[in-house]
């Protein structure tokens, strides 16, 4: 159903010509004497020399190379883009399909592709890079008008879920089994979503803890989940989910995902309480699930519709559901008439600007799936309720200007320094917390969190020294881990000087200076700090004695900047426990349902529980849930 990997693709004019027809309709890739001749602008096209060009630009997991054959009539022959860094099923496949585009409408003012807008800004400016360096006016390609000629179309459908990550997959498996007729619209070019990321989900009295002999119940699990979130979760909605969790594990296994329990955590915070991390069921290939997955649909007569995005709900007077509008890739407009609506687009994660008017921070978000939240806006659009949409799913940190992949992961050895409980100050040298928070990704990142998501980790050259004969203290393997080895760190750290990723003084005054800290607050918390240090005791936080190893005291000082990094947001619209939506009266909107990260109620406004795979969890669970009374709904009216 999907291909594996999407690494490097090469179109050929002749190839683009051929898809035309279907992906964007009929339109010459020739440049014409008027295209060269631009009458607003006078930009031509004379300069170009033939040749193949290559441009560059910074990408999600690394650069996104172009490489451009021109010839010297101005005419953009072929596109090859290398993306492998990128998220292979969303950017990694965005990247070849955008190159196709520019070629046919020899322009870059193509529409970027939905769900992967990084990666295609990414494609953009690497092919402006090579286009510039051919001779071409870059402003006359990025303004030559691009026709879309798409055709508006209706069809009539029982179920229509909009999303194809695990939640909508879910609801949509759950629907279809029950004899309902489903459409699946996804806004990317594949299913999968952040569910296909992830490593695992949680549940409670599986089969797979039973055969293990664990005792975990749902009872306990609920009574932990409601009181981490100070009982501002919905009780309701907590119980239906946990108790329906390990009955969605074998359901899953039904369809082709295959599970196991892990033998140890990477999380040493959690290894006293089994809830937060033997209830984490990981998946063996979650891809290859979700292939099957969909073989099944396919079986069961769901469609699924790729590159189509959510517009609006459609309601009846009374506010019953009727179905959606949504744009098709080719522009033209899809109405589906339904007798009830799933929406299954998860949070506002790649909305930048909606996650800092509503989370206040500086956060790094580390997935490359685009969840611009038009999903939960148009929920509410139709009467829901806003709900935990100030909730992030906060998971680590990161060194700034790392090398990173989808996780935050860096093959750096500086690694180490980021994974250790050393002092951590905020912007102006004042200490955070207890940074032992180092090993339970979640508190890591709240820690982070309340420093405005950036924070600096404070060392002097002796430390660094030690580091590179090997590390005296618990490193931890939490969020990102670390790259093991010796090395010389602080040749290294000079290096992330020079990179601007890390900041150098002789003198802790040098060092308040370069960062921007005040230099009374710097001194004063390493003072502190090393009286800690010496005496094995943390009067501030209660830092464990063994976290309590390395004093800053020896010139030269470094502060390494990391950065609080994020997997998304989660909540969005008030749900009750069948995952109807509900107005303020406390009455379902007849036939609207919302699951996933879009759902509000699991969580509380601000902070994530630290149990292993709950997000993914609850997307399946809250997914199943909805396409059952969906199904049921729609057989009753």
């Amino acid at each position: 159903m999907m291909n594996k990997a999407f690494k490097k693709t090469t179109f050929s004019l002749m190839s683009i010509m051929l898809a035309a027809s279907v992906l964007f309709g009929c339109q010459s890739n020739n440049v014409t004497e008027e295209q060269q001749n631009d009458a607003t602008t006078g930009a031509t096209t004379a300069n170009v020399v033939a040749g193949t060009y290559t441009g560059t630009a910074a990408g999600f997991g690394g650069d996104v190379v172009a490489t451009v054959e021109v010839d010297d009539e101005g005419t953009i022959l072929s596109i090859d883009v290398d993306a492998s860094g990128e998220t292979p099923t969303i950017g990694g496949a965005a990247a070849p399909k955008l190159a196709a585009s520019i070629v046919e409408h020899q322009s870059l003012a193509v529409d970027t592709i939905s769900g992967a807008t990084g990666t295609s800004n990414s494609v953009l400016t690497a092919v402006e890079d090579a286009l510039g360096q051919a001779g071409f006016d870059v402003e006359l390609m990025k303004n030559r008008k691009v026709t879309k000629t798409g055709v508006d179309e209706e069809v009539t459908v029982e179920l229509v879920v909009v999303g194809a990550g695990g939640s909508g997959t879910a609801a949509a498996l759950a629907a279809a089994e029950a004899g309902t007729d489903v459409l699946i619209i996804e806004m990317t070019n594949s299913v999968g979503g952040n569910s296909m990321l992830a490593s695992g989900m949680f549940a409670v009295e599986s089969t797979l803890q039973k055969e293990e002999g664990l005792n975990l119940t749902v009872d306990e699990a609920v009574s932990q989940l409601l009181e981490f979130n100070q009982y501002l979760s919905n009780g309701p909605l907590t119980r239906a989910i946990v108790e329906k969790s390990a009955s969605t594990v074998d359901w899953l296994e039904s369809y082709g995902m295959e599970f196991y329990l892990p033998s140890t955590t990477t999380q040493a915070a959690h290894e006293d309480n089994l809830y937060k991390w033997k209830a984490y069921h990981k998946f063996v290939d979650s891809q290859a699930g979700f292939e099957n997955f969909y073989t099944h649909l396919e079986e069961m007569g769901a469609e699924v519709r790729t590159n189509t995005s959510l517009n609006e709900i459609l309601q009846a007077e009374d506010g019953t559901v009727t179905g959606i509008t949504a744009t098709k890739e080719d522009g033209g407009i899809l109405t589906v008439n339904a007798d009830a609506v799933i929406i299954a687009t998860g949070g506002y994660g790649a909305n930048t600007e909606k996650v800092y008017e509503n989370l206040h921070t500086d956060l790094v978000y580390s997935l490359g799936v685009a969840n611009f939240g038009e999903g939960i806006d148009a929920a509410i659009e139709a009467g829901g309720i806003p709900w935990d949409s100030s909730t992030a799913l906060l998971h680590a940190a990161q060194l700034a200007n790392s090398s990173t992949g989808a996780q935050g992961h860096s093959e750096d050895l500086l690694t180490q320094v980021l994974m250790a409980p050393l002092l951590w100050v905020d912007a102006s040298g004042t200490r955070i917390g207890n940074e032992d928070a180092i090993y339970d990704t979640v508190f890591w990142s709240n820690v982070a969190y309340s420093a405005g998501g950036r924070y600096y980790i404070i060392v002097d050259e002796a430390t660094l020294e030690d580091f590179s004969n090997g590390a005296n203290i618990k490193l931890s393997d939490a969020g990102p881990g670390y790259t093991a080895g010796t090395g010389d760190f602080v040749a290294m750290a000079d290096a992330a000087v020079e990179a601007g990723s890390a900041f150098k003084g002789s003198t802790l005054e040098e060092l308040a200076a370069s960062t921007g800290m005040k230099v009374e607050e710097l001194e004063e918390t390493v003072a502190r700090y090393n009286t800690m240090v010496q005496n094995k005791k943390d009067t501030d936080y209660g830092k464990s004695a063994d976290s309590l190893v390395y004093e800053v005291s020896e010139g030269n000082y470094y502060a390494f900047e990391a950065r609080a990094v994020y997997l998304g947001t989660v909540g969005g619209v008030k749900v009750n426990e069948k995952l109807e939506v509900i107005d303020l009266d406390y009455n379902a909107i007849p036939g609207l349902y919302v699951v996933g990260s879009s759902a509000g109620g699991y969580y509380s406004n601000g902070s994530y529980p630290p149990y292993e795979g709950l997000a993914c969890g609850f997307a399946y669970t809250s997914g199943r849930i909805a396409g059952e009374n969906a199904a049921q709904y729609i057989q009753n009216k």
